[in-house]
């Protein structure tokens, strides 16, 4: 910086910059932004083809300034286009740096995104690959866990299915005739114009019954022109192409889903699935679902770290949510050791269950004997197997139930029953998670996944999704696994041996 003084005038001193970023902190996580974007462009310069055409106009924002500026913009909790030229116009010095002291627009910043998702999901495989590189990420243990988002969309902007059904055929019986005397146009006098319509009042109360506020607005629209109509008829394509079978369809987002979140709010959501490993915290597999729930994401998630990685995990960790027997077979094929609590060992965790003295939870398994011991010291040993609900089950019992002076507070059965699935594999993984190696891994999925969910809550003021659609919405979210993988690493090695 350079320090002007005008002794003629006596006006104020000025302060220039000689280049930007050398009044920043050396330790301002800016400059490893800058340098593994640097190094992200220098290795795979075909993914910034479009920086390099020959003739024509020269480009005035290059991939790799952007693609830098957006991941700084993330971790500093900015995000919407808006924000990030506002940031702009705030003459940071630190923006000025990883733009090279350039001042695009918001709408140059938004296209960018728009038509980059490909050259935004390498860089965040860059970060994963770099992180095994540097001994930051080794693969022993991988935690998945997922959490509900909430969607870029109005809980109240909605439509039912049978509604997109009555407008899809008012359209295409009426709308084929424009003429003034057609029921199209009366149609467009009544609503659009406020003018009432007697002959054709039956068809108006008919439509005023079937259609809601959303339904009408949608209606109007269409009234207004041919390619308003066009328009509308492929919203509502989009919308029925949209529809789950049971709920409404968000007009804002149609991609979301209805989804009851960890404060048990019901709402427009997504499913954001996170693989991290244990080593040192870093995402090294992220992607986003509508799956209300986890049974049938274990699969893809660990599809998704094979692809990030390049290994599988040795351990991987999760909750009993993600229970699927075609995982666990999967699994053991491939060598990766599942960490995953059986139901009862889940519902240990559930203080109302523990709290009912004769619960499931409260009989103890011994694994040398066999057999599970009951509040009272009674012990139920290995009977046979028995089919439940279509699962075939181990069965323990006792026949000392008969004189047990508890009997009637422990069941309403003849004698008590405790039941566990028969299949090998999964008493393997039962008997994995009860070492106490396995204890040990099972606590690590709590501290990382809960750390990088509080911190993409709390420090990084992740409150919502700002962009509709799930491609739009997990470009997202991978950009902020971008930002936290880089903050590790910043954290751990300095730029300057990137």
């Amino acid at each position: 910086m350079t320090l002007v003084y005008d002794n003629a005038t006596c006006e104020q001193a000025i302060f220039t910059y000689t280049f930007s970023g050398q009044n920043l902190n050396n330790d301002n996580l800016v400059f490893t932004v800058k340098k593994l974007v640097s190094n992200f462009k220098r290795d795979f310069p075909l993914l910034f083809k479009n920086d390099y055409k020959d003739g024509g106009r020269p480009k005035e924002y290059y991939s790799d300034e952007l693609l830098g500026f957006y991941v700084y913009g993330v971790y500093n909790n900015r995000f919407s286009s808006r924000k990030l030229a506002d940031w702009i116009n705030n003459n940071d010095e630190s923006v000025n740096y990883i733009l090279n002291d350039k001042k695009p627009k918001k709408s140059t910043i938004h296209r960018f995104l728009q038509e980059n998702t490909l050259l935004v999901n390498a860089f965040f495989h860059y970060t994963v690959i770099l992180g095994i590189n540097l001994g930051l990420i080794d693969g022993e243990c991988v935690a998945v866990d997922g959490t509900i988002v909430k969607a870029n969309s109005n809980n109240f902007r909605v439509i039912r299915i049978n509604e997109i059904e009555f407008l899809q055929n008012l359209i295409l019986d009426y709308s084929g005739n424009w003429c003034k005397n057609s029921i199209w146009y009366k149609i467009h006098k009544y609503f659009n114009e406020n003018k009432k319509q007697k002959d054709i009042s039956n068809l108006i109360n008919e439509i005023n019954n079937n259609l809601n506020k959303n339904a009408l607005i949608l209606l109007k629209t269409a009234l207004i022109s041919v390619d308003n109509m066009c328009y509308i008829l492929d919203l509502l394509d989009v919308l029925k192409a949209n529809y789950d079978g049971k709920h409404t369809i968000s007009l804002t987002d149609p991609e979301s889903r209805w989804m009851m979140d960890k404060k048990e709010n019901i709402g427009l959501n997504y499913n954001y699935q996170v693989a991290v490993d244990s080593k040192n915290g870093m995402v090294v597999g992220q992607y986003l679902t509508q799956n209300a729930t986890d049974s049938k994401e274990l699969f893809e998630m660990l599809n998704e770290i094979k692809i990030q990685m390049g290994i599988n995990p040795k351990v991987l960790v999760a909750d009993n949510g993600y229970m699927d027997d075609n995982v666990i077979k999967y699994a053991y094929n491939n060598n990766i050791r599942l960490i995953i609590p059986d139901r009862n060992e889940s519902s240990k965790n559930k203080s109302k269950n523990r709290e009912k003295p004769y619960h499931k939870v409260n009989f103890l398994y011994d694994w040398k004997t066999d057999s599970f011991t009951c509040p009272i010291g009674e012990h139920l040993h290995y009977k046979n197997n028995r089919k439940l609900n279509g699962e075939l089950m181990r069965v323990y019992s006792t026949n000392k139930c008969k004189t047990c002076p508890v009997k009637n507070q422990c069941t309403k059965s003849r004698i008590r029953e405790i039941f566990e699935p028969a299949d090998d594999l999964r008493w393997k993984m039962k008997a994995d998670y009860q070492t106490p190696e396995g204890k040990i891994y099972y606590k690590k999925r709590a501290n990382l996944n809960e750390a990088h969910f509080g911190l993409l809550r709390n420090a990084r003021n992740f409150q919502k999704l700002n962009r509709n659609g799930t491609k739009n919405a997990e470009k997202e979210l991978t950009l902020r696994s971008i930002a936290h993988n880089i903050q590790k690493i910043h954290e751990k090695l300095n730029a300057t041996l990137i």
